[in-house]
């Protein structure tokens, strides 16, 4: 009966550790690639949607000569749906974003800041170490103005 016992087949406990041991440093390798893939997934967004944006922009304005009014609560511009102004020929984007990728808005805003006026996107909710990353990507665009909100230059006037 003793015999049966030892006989069993089974992990050792310095088996089980080093699997443990092996899985946390994969762990550790692994998750913070994992974080960074993420946030520059969400400044490849955030690029991109500032680029389509900008676009709409400038085909209101070579539509019909004015700039799309502010949107100080995140909604569309009028670059979906026309807003009376003469030689609007939208629709200029096939949607407005809802929300920019950390969950903040974004809104179209005149704004006067050291250089004049600027048409600008702004964008609320955005982390510190993004703002760096938007700026490379970016370069020239980007103005921070408080914490929280980032400007991110459309054109200037």
């Amino acid at each position: 009966m003793l015999a049966k016992l030892w006989e069993k087949k089974g992990f050792t406990l310095v088996e089980l550790l080093t699997v443990v041991v092996i899985i946390a440093i994969l762990g550790a390798v692994i998750v913070p690639n994992l974080f960074r893939a993420v946030d520059k997934s969400r400044v490849t967004a955030a690029a991109a949607d500032f680029r389509s944006i900008k676009s709409a922009a400038l085909a209101y304005y070579s539509d019909t000569g004015k700039w799309p009014g502010d949107s100080p609560e995140g909604n569309d511009p009028g670059f979906l749906t026309d807003p009376g102004v003469p030689g609007w020929s939208g629709p200029y984007l096939e949607g407005w974003p809802g929300k920019n990728p950390w969950g903040g808005k974004y809104a179209f805003v005149h704004h006067d800041g050291q250089g004049g006026t600027a048409k600008c996107l702004r964008l609320d909710a955005v982390p510190q170490e993004a703002v760096e990353k938007l700026a490379e990507q970016l370069a020239g665009t980007v103005i921070q103005e408080s914490e929280g909100y980032v400007y991110l230059i459309l054109a200037n006037n």
